[in-house]
């Protein structure tokens, strides 16, 4: 894929059920593919598919609310106004969860695997940052996607919760077609299958 007004040039490949680390300096382009990949910025050009499915090439753009992507971003952003139960249930209806009570089931079993069930009837200014992460994880993988991106998950935060969250990520992830973005040296060793890095775009002129 190209996106020349921010210097990204890349092509990568993951294969089913793995899950890739991009590397590279600030500015590379990280979060950009990321961005791409789910539907958030169209490139210039170039392709993306998803097992047998175009999510966009020169001819095809598919939104990113029918790409079952879930993508997971630096900050939890959860809705300020639901409680996290509320939160990881927002996504179900698309993604074929009709009955309410289905609904608020799958959530809540969420929330407990993730170790925060006990918290479902909070709102996001209620939970610690690494609660909200945690809840963010649970609404993301909810919804089953076909594919998981992870933005510097675990940037956020606070020391003492990285290690707990990454070994959980860890476990989560297993058999998840998954790519993620990291600096830190230890969730590349502990989360990625195979690691690609971006180089640097050039200077300009």
């Amino acid at each position: 894929m190209v996106v020349p007004e921010r210097g990204v040039d890349v092509a990568l490949t993951v294969e089913p059920g793995q899950t890739l680390a991009l590397s590279g300096a600030n500015g590379a382009g990280k979060s950009t593919v990321l961005s791409a990949v789910a539907g958030w910025l169209r490139p210039e050009s170039g392709h993306a598919r998803l097992g047998e499915r175009a999510l966009f090439d020169e001819h095809t753009w598919i939104p990113a609310r029918r790409r079952n992507v879930g993508y997971l971003t630096q900050d939890p952003l959860l809705f300020p106004h639901l409680t996290a139960e509320a939160n990881v249930a927002f996504g179900l209806r698309r993604a074929g969860v009709v009955s309410r009570a289905q609904r608020r089931e799958v959530a809540r079993n969420w929330l407990d695997r993730l170790g925060v069930g006990h918290l479902a009837g909070r709102r996001p200014h209620q939970l610690s940052g690494g609660q909200a992460q945690r809840t963010a994880i649970a609404r993301v993988l909810a919804s089953e996607p076909d594919l998981v991106l992870l933005d510097e998950p675990l940037a956020a935060l606070d020391a003492q919760a990285v290690p707990q969250i990454r070994e959980l990520l860890a476990e989560v992830l297993t058999g998840r077609t998954t790519v993620l973005v990291s600096h830190q040296a230890a969730d590349l060793r502990a989360l990625a299958d195979v690691i690609t890095t971006i180089p640097a775009p050039p200077p300009s002129a």
